[in-house]
């Protein structure tokens, strides 16, 4: 059964081809623009509230567990797509304490289309004090003729914690894959001084500690963009995809607890790399969706109880 506010219009989109060769791209009638919002807040008794749940057609979110500090969201896709020129976002603000599970019901599927320019999906999040966003959606897959951008911009306050997994399929069966490109920007707030680094002052590095508007520093914990498709050099070979079909990642990030430090590891297809923060980056290569799940988490699950606290049962 559909949501009540999703009518048949809204769930069946036909599916456009690329535009032939030569002729001007236009923004078709059924290009979307939508923008839905996700804010968790602890109340006076410590319980997480959703304390706004905006849906936009093709983004439904829909609250579907939790108890206690942990709320649990499922995206509902409401439409077929995205299709070339849409532009779709998602904002995300995680209350001081919260923890906020966000998953998908089903993988996107971006297809080709007469819009203008890429179809793009934007994340971005706001992580207070003490809170913890868990962003664990379904695989993008990336049909043949498509042109996708994916945009993640995240902020952690200085405790905030962080489990971030991107997962992209380049085609559906027997097809080859589109083109994608990738912006993952996961950023630090913390104070200088006693309560924080002495970090010296670096005008000319885009890259280095900043100063924000409302008093903290702010530094990257990781920058990392991705081209992917049959137009960029080299894509296939052994410095990229090797030949893989599918690509993905998980970024786990926040206050380590346990006494040792994470170590970098090489497994098949797949190597864990600590970085500054605390925090650590899976990635992994596989032939499918199924493999690829499975190499990313042999070493990212191991991850959890050093740096994140686990995942509540049942979500």
């Amino acid at each position: 059964m559909l949501p009540p506010e999703v009518g048949p219009s809204a769930v069946s989109r036909p599916e456009a081809g690329p535009p032939e060769a030569g002729t001007r791209a236009v923004p078709s009638h059924t290009t979307v623009r939508a923008r839905a919002a996700l804010r968790v807040e602890l109340d006076g008794t410590g319980t997480a509230r959703l304390t706004e749940l905006r849906a936009a057609v093709p983004v439904l979110p829909r609250r579907t567990g939790g108890s206690g500090r942990v709320v649990v969201v499922h995206l509902v896709g409401g439409a077929g797509g995205p299709l070339a020129g849409d532009d779709l976002g998602l904002d995300i603000v995680v209350g001081a304490g919260a923890h906020l599970v966000v998953r998908s019901v089903a993988a996107t599927v971006a297809l080709p289309g007469h819009g203008a320019g890429p179809s793009t999906f934007t994340v971005r999040a706001q992580v207070g004090p003490a809170a913890m966003l868990s962003f664990l959606p379904e695989p993008t897959v990336i049909a043949r003729g498509a042109r996708h951008r994916m945009i993640t911009e995240i902020t952690l306050a200085a405790d905030a914690r962080l489990r971030y997994r991107e997962e992209i399929v380049l085609g559906r069966f027997g097809e080859p894959g589109g083109d994608l490109e990738t912006s993952l920007r996961v950023e630090l707030d913390q104070a200088p001084g006693p309560d924080g680094p002495d970090w010296p002052d670096w005008p000319d590095c885009p890259d280095g500690p900043a100063r924000t508007s409302t008093g903290p520093w702010r530094r990257p914990l990781l920058h990392q963009e991705l081209r992917l498709g049959p137009r960029v050099p080299g894509v296939a070979g052994p410095a990229v995809l090797a030949g893989a079909r599918a690509v993905g990642s998980v970024l786990v990030a926040g206050p380590a607890v346990g006494p040792e430090p994470v170590a970098a590891a090489v497994g098949d297809g797949v190597a864990l790399m600590p970085l500054a923060g605390p925090g650590a980056l899976v990635c992994a290569l596989a032939d499918d969706a199924l493999v690829l799940r499975r190499r990313l988490d042999s070493l990212s699950d191991t991850l959890t109880g050093s740096l994140v606290d686990p995942l509540p049962v049942g979500s």
